[in-house]
């Protein structure tokens, strides 16, 4: 029975001070991006902070699934804002996150040209999911390896 707050819950337990740290990735349209989070304790989640990247062109649109692969939560279609910085992204509604447990952070850009920070290397899951269509998710295989440069820096809030 604790509860807690979801800030710094984050992809692999990362939380980065400078963009330099990380890859500026290029997105492709038809694939969701995958990146584990540990929920410690109960929680409550507004949507997703994304570290985005060099260039914010287009929309982005968030998800979460939970262990099972399951979409959980999802944002509207939001247009890319803020530079090498934190975009706050929120869900359609708040969602009660029930910890401990794991869970997915999923992502989608409506824009190749568009860029977003992640990690080169990592301990945690980390895939991407394709033949998908922007702006609907479905439902995902939890990855359980590491895959460089595919999920995004990115926490709940």
């Amino acid at each position: 029975g604790f509860s807690a707050s979801c800030r710094l819950v984050a992809i692999g337990g990362l939380v980065p001070a400078v963009s330099t740290d990380f890859t500026d990735a290029t997105p492709v349209i038809t694939e969701t991006y995958i990146g584990e989070i540990f929920v410690p304790a109960n929680c409550t989640a507004t949507g997703i902070a994304v570290f985005n990247g060099s260039n914010v062109t287009g929309n982005i649109n968030v998800g979460l699934a939970d262990s099972a692969g399951a979409v959980i939560a999802e944002s509207v279609d939001t247009a890319g804002s803020g530079t090498d910085a934190y975009q706050l992204v929120p869900f359609t509604a708040t969602e009660a996150l029930v910890g401990p447990a794991t869970y997915y952070i999923l992502s989608q850009y409506s824009s190749a040209t568009a860029r977003y920070n992640s990690p080169p290397l990592g301990s945690f899951g980390a895939a991407k999911k394709t033949g998908e269509t922007f702006g609907t998710f479905t439902a995902i295989t939890p990855p359980t390896t590491f895959t460089t440069n595919l999920a995004n820096i990115a926490s709940l809030y």
